[in-house]
């Protein structure tokens, strides 16, 4: 067997083999944090996806069993990465059974393509695979793949940046973790975004100029190996981000952060100015001292600081829907939350550096100027 692996090849190799390997710890730890099983089956698919390059590098196409192996891995990237990314920014997201049907195009794709091996099969000659596969339209079905690739990495993209949860998420500062969480949910996205882009772009020169250009396609298999290569990375280090505190002999229990999550962010618990640790506790049938340690080690923050940082954010809501037209500013802190007016002054320039009465000043200017 000939091999010739050029520096793209082993470019492509060094990607394929970092994410394999930080799959499979993912996968290891996705009972602690179930957003790494998503992840982990993502970083596979991507590494699946870039193996067709290696299989003209090792001369292997052509031989019988090797040519042609149902490969129909792309239109799973775009769900996985959705799932992935929505249980990062909402811990209470849950794969229920309907969720399955954002996987019907890869199913189609993928039995496709196995009907085609299967049938190509039959014979050992090269030429007459190309035949058969010619008379199954298999080129055309791959070009339609790469198409619904880009489509539906666009309608994913743009439900997870237009969810609620995703905006409310991304307006809050809960803690290091989550800052740390948001920077990696964001470069991910401008990675897919930017590989989606160079794909649209070889897909629009290929019909332009009539001709494959396999630099282009080299490069872009490069682009989708340094893509891997960051995630898998990255992703190993946030693998067991949660457990990660300073006292070592607390681990977080997701379950909890689950409960906690649906109280500040559904029920807006917070909303009670009288609200204490031990009703909350009470209601959410946990344990106050566990709560309490829980609280500390996720959020990095005690109670009471984060009932006032989302109670600021109700505010600060409140302010930029336009509700001061019929509210005073003290009757919207107390809508909100806060008791007193001397508090709510206090804490809201403790949280955003500024005064209310400045806030509601900038952002009325900057509304004016739009």
């Amino acid at each position: 067997m000939n091999i010739q692996l050029s520096f793209f090849d082993l470019l492509v190799l060094i990607g394929i083999t970092t994410g394999i390997i930080c799959s499979i710890v993912l996968l290891r730890k996705s009972k602690l944090k179930k957003s790494n099983k998503y992840l982990a089956l993502g970083i596979l698919s991507f590494v699946w996806l870039n193996t067709k390059i290696l299989l003209h590098s090792f001369n292997l196409w052509q031989i019988h069993g090797f040519g042609f192996f149902p490969n129909s891995v792309e239109l799973a990237i775009p769900p996985l990465f959705y799932l992935y990314m929505m249980s990062i920014v909402d811990p209470t997201h849950r794969f229920v059974q309907k969720k399955w049907i954002y996987f019907i195009p890869f199913f189609i794709s993928q039995l496709y393509s196995i009907i085609v091996y299967l049938t190509i099969m039959q014979t050992k000659v090269y030429v007459e695979k190309q035949v058969i596969a010619q008379r199954l339209f298999f080129d055309l079905a791959k070009n339609i793949d790469e198409y619904l690739l880009v489509i539906f990495s666009i309608i994913y993209f743009y439900i997870f940046f237009t969810s609620n949860t995703v905006k409310s998420y991304y307006a809050s500062k809960s803690s290091k973790i989550h800052i740390l969480e948001a920077k990696f949910l964001r470069n991910i996205s401008i990675l897919l975004v930017t590989l989606s882009s160079v794909h649209v772009l070889n897909l629009v020169l290929n019909k332009i100029l009539d001709s494959s250009y396999n630099w282009r396609w080299n490069l872009n298999s490069v682009l989708i190996s340094a893509a891997v290569y960051y995630i898998a990375i990255i992703g190993f280090k946030n693998a067991d981000i949660l457990k990660k505190n300073k006292r070592k002999d607390i681990v977080i229990d997701n379950d909890i952060i689950q409960k906690l999550h649906q109280a500040i962010t559904i029920k807006k618990v917070y909303l009670n100015p009288k609200l204490t640790l031990q009703e909350l506790a009470k209601d959410l049938n946990i344990n106050e001292s566990i709560l309490s340690n829980t609280i500390n080690s996720y959020y990095q923050k005690n109670f009471r600081k984060v009932l006032n940082e989302a109670r600021v954010e109700e505010v600060k809501n409140r302010l930029l829907n336009g509700e001061l037209e019929n509210l005073s500013l003290l009757g919207i802190a107390k809508e909100s939350g806060f008791n007193s007016e001397a508090s709510f002054y206090r804490i809201f320039k403790s949280e955003t550096q500024i005064t209310p009465k400045q806030f509601i000043s900038k952002n009325l200017n900057l509304q004016k100027s739009t």
